[in-house]
């Protein structure tokens, strides 16, 4: 087992009989001197003398943290220094998520086909290839020594305390249930924490590339690897298999965010929104946290398992959340090749070498042995050589080009520092000053609301800074319709000719690195109204002043708007049908909440009355040689709310009907739905109003028999209440959950959605999304297996996250929040679906103040630093 840090305590208490005792104090290295439930009033004795009693003994510890548990497993934790704050965020981090974090250290390791073998289509092979390739471990070791002292003691302290916590563990029969008996969790080294976050910091580009960059071989290469299994295996290593919008696109990880100015408000100075949309299950789930060291920091929010930080919260002068960007954090090259050596590649006037190295991966045979491997990887200048294939043939390595990808993101070590300062600023001067110093938001937008009442937007994104040349360049080519699964409307990715020194990035000033854009050319916005983003572009922040001018870096603009963007657009202007901030224009904090309960839809406001009567004027469709009466879906329809509550009848109707409209790209919703085009006056409003019939057979009405049949086909009637069939299947063995909620080409504010490819690497207590339920391609119908056979539903794996409304007044921050997964990756916690329960009935919780209103101590956590 690790070894243990070094403690100085002497004659500590017996360890608690009490069943809330968690965390045993017999052990050297960590000292509970209150592990006790909030409700017992003899601990509570217990914590407050033996708090009384130590603190002239407190500076003899490297550590030394009181954790204050609230009844979600929420930690309120006060320390006296950085790296004490460090220590006690991943001793209590590792409670309950130690899986989590030692998974995707197993992975940065380059472990995976180590400890579980070659995996399906050689996946941890590929894996480990990529991660040796990318080299992070080493890197991160290189760059350590360069960070600001109080990061060096938060990521070592937090090293420290999850690797004790570790240690705690007699055995892995008591590591918690994703993991438990798993002989690939070991303890945690500073530069692989570091490395982690460098890994993080680089999910939108080459963590996207890793199959990519693992299976990259020379044309003329053999297309097998010695030591990979026969068959068709072969060939799935060579090009696996890639999804588009994973690739090119940020799909997976996304968010509302709004902040709402002095001029937008009423009952406070400002107010704000967080609503990010992240996966339900993996390593990319929140954990909320409050940090305090006393006159340095306070602040609480969410952050990532791993972070000893908050990413998406508030202090007492103002807070932030953040959107998923639409920006470029990479771009990839396509390398002109020597015609006699597709090892060569055109440069200017000059040939390069393409240069390759060879990385080791450690494989698990179905023996229990382990057979080192040797591959080679390849790189260009700009960076590793990609293979696309699976794409485009043209996209993979062929004798006349090459994709080479260059990434933004590289090195970015700074994602900590740059969070800390945000959280410790006092004003929205100091908040933007945290991004001229920092400059390491690695791929979100910035919504901040201050309690003086003004609010900002910034896309303060690690984005390449291209030359005149390349930028004329991408406008013009990305039009063109062969470019079109690149860039997906502006969603998708920018590829540049590589023979052309012109399209190289340019050196900058004022950037993190040169070549990256300096930040007093990132698209930004402080007002006193109100500023939102839903992961379209910079654009339309606002919607009477959008943003415009702005590198192609940065998403196009007075381009399509997705149906998410649209409605958030007219809800945040109060220019939706329903008026969320009543007659006078004004938000409070309950019209706020009641924009995400609310659950309205962007089309069951504009398209639902036209489609209703067009249904029940013709209900007789053919649909090829078939007849089919659309009466009842008609009535479904009909008697639809509008609105994807849980006791909405006909809203997975609407669903499956727009779904016959879905298109790839951020557009979402081809034009054949609409009868009016996109107007970029018009933004919110534009595409809209059903399409006319055509000649021979409306094709409005028979995209609803097909959404009609495919729901009968299945066994679901066309009024089924969305409670009944849209849930949460958490784990195996655990009741769904119901949730409400919708995609966001459906054009809702509360995002709800299943099948969706998780963007992060853990394989850890996954939802049950169940296979498709038909051949349409884009509908989301999923059958699952249940104890009374299959069902067809909506099972849900993805969306809001973490939702906080927050208000400041002059008394400072108030709010309420959901965390719908809640704190535990652990389904044998009760805190992996006490919160989910109460996101499903859309019951708020109170956020914990910042002040000393706070739960008892829980824990006091002393410890000196282990031996070298």
């Amino acid at each position: 087992m690790p070894k243990r840090l070094i403690s100085t305590i002497a004659n500590l208490p017996k360890r608690s009989t009490m069943k809330t005792a968690l965390i045993p104090v017999s052990i050297l290295g960590f000292a509970c001197l209150s592990a006790c439930s909030p409700s017992s009033e003899t601990n509570k004795e217990t914590a407050k003398d033996t708090t009384a009693a130590t603190p002239a003994k407190a500076e003899q510890f490297d550590y030394s943290a009181d954790v204050h548990l609230d009844k979600y497993g929420v930690p309120h934790i006060v320390a006296k220094d950085y790296s004490s704050l460090g220590y006690a965020t991943g001793y209590m981090q590792a409670r309950e998520n130690l899986c989590t974090l030692a998974e995707q250290i197993r992975n940065v390791r380059g472990e995976s086909a180590r400890y579980l073998g070659a995996g399906p289509k050689h996946k941890y092979v590929l894996s480990d290839i990529a991660y040796h390739s990318l080299n992070l471990v080493q890197r991160a070791q290189q760059l350590y020594p360069q960070l600001d002292p109080a990061m060096q003691d938060l990521l070592r302290g937090y090293t420290d305390g999850f690797n004790n916590n570790l240690a705690e563990r007699n055995s892995p029969e008591e590591y918690p249930s994703p993991c438990r008996g798993a002989d690939w969790v070991s303890p945690v080294k500073v530069e692989e924490l570091l490395a982690y976050h460098m890994d993080l910091a680089m999910l939108s580009s080459s963590r996207a590339f890793i199959p990519a960059i693992a299976s990259a071989k020379p044309p003329k290469a053999p297309k097998t690897e010695e030591g990979i299994a026969g068959g068709e295996e072969k060939v799935a290593f060579h090009n696996p298999e890639l999804n588009a919008e994973h690739v090119f696109t940020s799909k997976g990880i996304g968010s509302n965010g709004w902040a709402l100015g002095k001029d937008k408000v009423s009952g406070a100075n400002s107010l704000l929104m967080a609503n990010p949309h992240f996966p339900y299950d993996g390593e990319l789930r929140f954990y909320q946290q409050h940090l305090t060291i006393p006159g340095e920091l306070n602040i609480a929010g969410v952050g990532m398992i791993g972070l000893p930080g908050v990413s998406i919260g508030f202090n007492e002068n103002l807070g932030w959340t953040h959107t998923v960007s639409q920006s470029k954090r990479f771009t990839l090259y396509q390398l002109e090749l020597d015609p006699n050596n597709p090892m060569r590649y055109r440069y200017g006037d000059d040939y390069r070498d393409i240069v390759s190295h060879t990385v080791t991966v450690d494989v698990k045979q179905g023996d229990g042995q382990v057979q080192t491997q040797e591959h080679k990887v390849y790189g260009s200048h700009f960076g590793p050589i990609v293979n696309l294939a699976s794409l485009s043939p043209n996209l993979g390595w062929n004798p006349k080009s090459a994709i080479s990808l260059r990434d933004a993101n590289l090195d970015n070590t700074g994602m900590l520092s740059h969070w800390v300062a945000m959280a410790k600023a006092s004003s929205p001067e100091e908040f933007l000053k945290a991004f001229e110093d920092h400059r390491s938001i690695p791929w979100v937008n910035t919504m901040m609301a201050a309690k003086d009442g003004r609010v900002l937007y910034i896309d303060g994104t690690q984005t390449p800074k291209l030359s005149e040349q390349a930028e004329g360049y991408w406008r013009k080519a990305s039009q063109s319709p062969k470019l079109a699964g690149i860039w997906r409307d502006g969603a998708g990715a920018i590829l540049l000719p590589g023979n052309d020194p012109a399209y190289e990035w340019q050196a900058t000033e004022g950037a993190r690195q040169s070549g990256l854009m300096p930040i007093n050319e990132a698209p930004k916005a402080l007002r006193s109204d109100y500023v939102f983003n839903a992961n379209s572009s910079h654009w339309l922040s606002h919607l009477e002043e959008p943003l415009e001018g702005f590198s192609i870096v940065y998403g196009p603009e007075k381009t399509h708007r997705s149906p998410r963007t649209r409605f958030n657009a007219l809800l945040i202007s109060n220019r939706s049908a329903k008026k969320p901030a009543g007659d006078d224009n004004l938000f409070d904090i309950e019209e706020l909440k009641a924009v995400f309960t609310g659950n309205e839809s962007l089309f069951g406001q504009q398209l639902l009355a036209d489609l209703v009567a067009r249904c029940q004027a013709a209900p007789q469709q053919n649909i090829g040689e078939e007849s089919y009466d659309l009466s009842a879906a008609c009535q479904a329809l009909a008697n639809w709310d509008g609105r994807y509550l849980l006791e909405s009848r006909g809203a997975h109707l609407m669903r499956e009907f727009l779904a016959e409209f879905r298109v790839p790209g951020h557009r979402d919703l081809s034009d054949k739905l609409f009868a009016n085009a996109f107007d970029p006056a018009k933004p919110a409003m534009t595409p809209g109003a059903l399409a006319p019939a055509g000649e021979e057979q409306d094709h409005i009405l028979l995209a609803l028999a097909r959404a009609a049949k495919r729901l009968d086909d299945n066994g679901v009637a066309p009024d089924a209440k969305l409670g009944d069939i849209q849930y949460i299947a958490k784990a195996k063995g655990l009741a769904p959950i119901p949730v409400t909620g919708a995609y966001s080409w459906e054009g809702i504010f509360n995002y709800s959605q299943g099948r969706t490819r998780n963007r992060g690497l853990s394989e850890l207590a996954l939802a049950d999304v169940g296979t498709p339920a038909s051949k349409q391609p884009f509908s989301p119908l999923r059958k699952r297996q249940t104890e009374n056979g299959s069902e067809a539903a909506y099972p849900v794996n993805y969306g809001s996250s973490f939702v906080m409304a927050l208000q400041f007044t002059e008394q400072g921050p108030q709010g309420d929040m959901f965390l719908s997964y809640g704190q535990s990756h652990d389904p044998q916690s009760p805190h992996f679906v006490d919160q989910s329960k109460m996101f499903s009935q859309q019951q708020w919780r109170p956020i914990e103040l910042l002040g000393e209103n706070l739960p008892s101590v829980e824990f006091k956590l002393r410890a000196n630093k282990p031996e070298a």
